[in-house]
C-alpha cells in the first residue's frame, strides 16, 4: 500500500502530527483484516499523522523494519499484529527514540488487553482497530522496561511481557508445531488445548533459581518472569508488576509431578475466573533486577509466548530501554512514572 499523508490538525489539544511506519504481520489474526486496519490508518491520517505500510515477509522482518525506521528517524512503529509481532518491532526499537504504539490485530493481544485495548483476548472479544487508533490520538509515551535474555542454543533477546522456563514453554513449544490454523481459530485458548497431555504427564526437576544476590534450590514445574501483571490474558500472575520500575517480577511453580501440576491449574483455573494471582499455589512472587535458572533436567524457555532456546536460563532488566506509546485511558497502576509526553 503506497504511504498515506496527513494534514496538520487544527486541534490545540491534539499531540503534534507522528511519522508512523504500520508493521503488519499478515499471517497473524483472524481472517482478512486490511479493511479495518484503512479505516484506522484513516483515522491516524485525519489527526495529521503521516502513515505508511509495511508488511511483513517472515519471522523476524518486523524486527528489521522496526529497526529501520528507527534510523530513518520515524516517530512511532505501530505494531497491526499480536505479542510476537510486538516482540520483534521491540527488539529492533529498544534503545531508539522511536515508540511503539498498538493496533491490536493478533490471535494473542496481551500487551494489548494490558493497556485496555481489547478485553479478554479471546475468539469471543475480537480487536477492534479504530477503536485503538482514536485512542493512540490521545496517547502518550512513556519509557518502559524491558527484559533481556539469553539462554542455551540461542542469542540474546529482548521481552515485552514475560520470559518463561519450563512447562509454559513446552505448552508453548506444542502450539508451534502444532497446525498453525489451531492458533489462529481459537487464539489463546490453543495453549489450553493443546497443552492438555504437558499438563498431565508433567515432572518437575531441580533447579537453582537466582533472583540478585538470593538463590534457592527447588523441585521446578515452571518460572515466570514478568514485566506486566497479566498472564495469558486474563490471571493476574504478578500483581504488583509495574513496566518502569527498574525490576522483573518473578513466579515459581515447584512440585514434583503430575498431582503438583493438577494443583497448580486448579490454581490457576480459580485466578482465570476471579482474576486473582494463584499466590497460594507457587512460591511468593519476588522482584530482582537479575534472575537466573540452572536446572538438573534441560527444560525449554520461551519470550513473549514464542520458543527460546533452553536452560540454563538467565535475564536481567534493561529499565526504561523502550518509548511505548500508551493509548488514552490505559490503567495508571501499570506505571509508576509520569508520562514522558507527547510525541
Amino acid at each position: 500500500m503506497p504511504a498515506m499523508a496527513g494534514a496538520r490538525s487544527s486541534s490545540i489539544t491534539t499531540p503534534r502530527p507522528r511519522s508512523a511506519w504500520l508493521v503488519v504481520n499478515p499471517a497473524a489474526g483472524h481472517g482478512d483484516r486490511t479493511q479495518s486496519l484503512q479505516t484506522a490508518v484513516g483515522v491516524l491520517v485525519q489527526e495529521g499523522w503521516s502513515v505508511s505500510w509495511h508488511a511483513t515477509r517472515g519471522k523476524g522482518h518486523a524486527a528489521e523494519i522496526a529497526a529501520r525506521a528507527a534510523r530513518d528517524g520515524v516517530d512511532v512503529v505501530v505494531v497491526a499484529g499480536g505479542d510476537g509481532t510486538v516482540n520483534e518491532v521491540a527488539n529492533g526499537l529498544v534503545g531508539t527514540a522511536c515508540a511503539l504504539a498498538l493496533l491490536p490485530a493478533g490471535t494473542g493481544n496481551v500487551l494489548a488487553a494490558q493497556l485496555g485495548l481489547v478485553g479478554v483476548p479471546t475468539p469471543l472479544h475480537r480487536p477492534d482497530p479504530v477503536s485503538a487508533a482514536r485512542r493512540l490520538c490521545g496517547g502518550r509515551t512513556r519509557s518502559v522496561d524491558v527484559g533481556h535474555a539469553r539462554a542455551r542454543g540461542v542469542g540474546g533477546r529482548c521481552f515485552v511481557l514475560w520470559a518463561g522456563v519450563g512447562l509454559d514453554a513446552e505448552i508453548v513449544e506444542r502450539v508451534e508445531r502444532a497446525d498453525p490454523s489451531l492458533k489462529r481459530t481459537m487464539g489463546p485458548a490453543a495453549y489450553a488445548a493443546v497443552g492438555l497431555r504437558s499438563l498431565l504427564g508433567a515432572t518437575a526437576t531441580w533447579a537453582l533459581l537466582r533472583c540478585d544476590g538470593a538463590s534457592v534450590r527447588v523441585s521446578l514445574l515452571m518460572t515466570v518472569v514478568a514485566n506486566v501483571p497479566l498472564y495469558a490474558g486474563t490471571v493476574r500472575l504478578a500483581p504488583e508488576a509495574v513496566m518502569d520500575d527498574g525490576r522483573l517480577d518473578v513466579v515459581a511453580f515447584t512440585g514434583r509431578g503430575a498431582p503438583d501440576t493438577l494443583r497448580h491449574l486448579a490454581g490457576l483455573t480459580t485466578a482465570l475466573t476471579t482474576g486473582r494471582a494463584p499466590a497460594e499455589d507457587a512460591c511468593p512472587p519476588t522482584v530482582a533486577e537479575r534472575v537466573s535458572v540452572t536446572t538438573a533436567g534441560s527444560l525449554p524457555v520461551h519470550l513473549d509466548a514464542e520458543p527460546f532456546g533452553r536452560t540454563p536460563f538467565r535475564a536481567h532488566v534493561m529499565p526504561g530501554a523502550l518509548r511505548l506509546l500508551i493509548p488514552e485511558g490505559a490503567p495508571d497502576e501499570l506505571f509508576q512514572r509520569a508520562t514522558d509526553g507527547p510525541r
